[in-house]
């Protein structure tokens, strides 16, 4: 990655004051979508392990209140198969307003397209995240929906939450 990316990665998805956000590595490009998959929510630190999610179509969303502008922002992602193991990849970032640490513009890393549409500005991209970190926070109303699942990653003390793509739930 660029210097001046990896920079941006630092201040604008791993800050506390950008509660919600994600911490995201790059990892090759995945090839195909995997069959049916679950998510593992567990501790950032620790490991402990809190629950896992069963995902509807190998796609899910997480949601949050941006912590500068205090508007909805959702962001959108597919599980897929990368070898023998389980990858994912960010496909968009919804919100309504440009706050700090969110996209500004058509070439933001990994983007395809963004576009502004009803009120609604949408990044399209393609980026890998090879270690999904949530910081949650009460007043930000973190949420994971896969289907008609809604997951409410609050019910956890606030804390940092890895999420990570396992063929099943056991």
């Amino acid at each position: 990655m660029k210097k001046a990316l990896l920079s941006k990665l630092r201040v604008c998805r791993y800050g506390r004051s950008l509660t919600g956000l994600l911490v995201a590595a790059a990892l090759p490009l995945t090839t195909g979508t995997a069959s049916a998959a679950a998510l593992q929510i567990s501790q950032s630190r620790g490991d402990t392990q809190l629950t896992c999610v069963p995902v509807a179509d190998n796609t899910f969303e997480l949601s949050f209140i941006h912590s500068v502008s205090l508007t909805p922002v959702e962001d959108l992602y597919q599980i897929r198969r990368q070898g023998q193991g389980l990858t994912i990849l960010q496909t968009a970032e919804r919100f309504t307003a440009h706050g700090q640490g969110l996209p500004s513009m058509a070439g933001e890393p990994d983007a395809t397209a963004f576009e502004h549409k009803n009120g609604t500005f949408i990044l399209q991209m393609q980026r890998p995240i090879r270690d999904l970190i949530v910081r949650t926070d009460q007043r930000f109303k973190n949420r994971l929906h896969t289907g008609q699942t809604t997951v409410n990653l609050n019910q956890w003390p606030d804390t940092g939450l890895r999420i990570k793509p396992v063929d099943h739930c056991d």
